[in-house]
């Protein structure tokens, strides 16, 4: 039998309205894709449509089904297990895709090797439609499991999810982790729209609570705790030398670390038209008025500082002027400091 180069991997449990929506979406904008259909334990109405889809799309459908609900982590794993095409999407059941979904996604995947993880838009059900310039594409720090492409050979690096952490959040950035120690990148692209819902939370609060707690200490285990950089670009910055050293921090910024960086408005602009302000989205570009003063500039870091005290201002140009009360970090001192934790 050959398959296409698309699997679409959806867990279902329940839902047969927003079901039958999901499916027949993905049948019309992704008619070159293999759905795998991965009944997580639903009641007969559901079983019953999901097994009517997989009979009238014949191979182009793959039925999968467990007894009970064991989660959805456990059901996208078992999904993934039977992928066989170049990419593999997730798209849960709550999801509703738009024309021409796919198209950006692939083409990017194209155009990024190294892109193993690609997420669409995604935009809030309810919220009518959003006005927005497009944007580029830009890294992030953790996928979703409401729409996500997967590079077919990310997972067979990698695996799957990990069945014991949260099912949310931080089992996805710790997936995005273990794929960026694996040589594959995480974007986010703005080209391609999927509607979402947001996640009902099942179980006790205590109990969400308790898991929550367990998975970020495991997370932290294995990852270590994220630090916070504030650094300050003055007026006269070379934005060559700028760049070059935002491009620096990049390594330190897929591994969890968030910089925020102060730039006047002039080196603003340059870094917008170079595509610096959309490298990664733990790389922070606020820009300052206009006119404004070195201790405009040193009240800004305050707040910051204020705001996460664990913060860490830094010189982005050695001797520049400074009237805040912390001392600065030189910036060769967090270059060392970020080739230290990249090897």
């Amino acid at each position: 039998m050959k398959h296409a180069a698309i699997d679409i991997i959806v867990p279902v449990w329940n839902r047969p309205i927003e079901t039958r929506n999901c499916l027949v979406n993905l049948i019309n904008y992704s008619p070159d894709a293999r759905l795998v259909m991965v009944d997580n334990g639903s009641d007969r109405e559901t079983e019953k449509l999901l097994q009517e889809f997989s009979e009238g799309l014949e191979e182009r459908a793959f039925l999968l089904r467990n007894d009970v609900n064991q989660g959805l982590v456990k059901a996208l794993n078992r999904g993934l297990e039977k992928g066989e095409a170049e990419f593999l999407l997730i798209v849960k059941n709550t999801s509703i895709v738009s024309p021409g979904w796919l198209d950006p996604l692939l083409a990017f995947a194209g155009q990024r090797k190294d892109a193993g993880l690609i997420v669409p838009r995604l935009v809030l059900k309810g919220k009518g439609k959003v006005k927005e310039k497009p944007g580029s594409p830009c890294e992030v720090s953790q996928g979703s499991f409401a729409a996500m492409l997967i590079r077919k050979s990310l997972y067979d690096a990698v695996g799957g999810f990990d069945e014991e952490m949260d099912g949310g959040g931080w089992c996805l950035r710790d997936y995005s982790r273990r794929a960026c120690r694996a040589g594959f990148l995480t974007f986010l692209l703005p080209g391609s729209e999927v509607l979402y819902e947001e996640d009902v939370q099942l179980g006790s609060e205590t109990r969400r609570r308790e898991n929550l707690q367990r998975t970020i200490a495991e997370f932290r285990r294995r990852w270590g705790q994220d630090s916070s950089y504030c650094l300050l670009m003055p007026d006269g910055a070379d934005p060559a030398v700028v760049r070059s050293r935002i491009e620096v921090l990049l390594p330190a910024a897929r591994s969890g670390s968030l910089f925020q960086i102060l730039v006047p408005s002039r080196l603003y602009k340059e870094l917008i038209k170079s595509g610096h302000c959309s490298l990664h989205e733990n790389i922070v570009i606020h820009v300052m008025p206009f006119f404004h003063t070195a201790g405009t500039m040193s009240k800004a870091a305050s707040r910051i500082v204020a705001a996460a005290p664990e913060t860490i201002v830094v010189a982005g140009i050695d001797g520049m002027s400074y009237k805040g009360d912390a001392p600065l970090l030189p910036f060769a001192e967090l270059e060392t400091r970020i080739r230290r934790c990249d090897d």
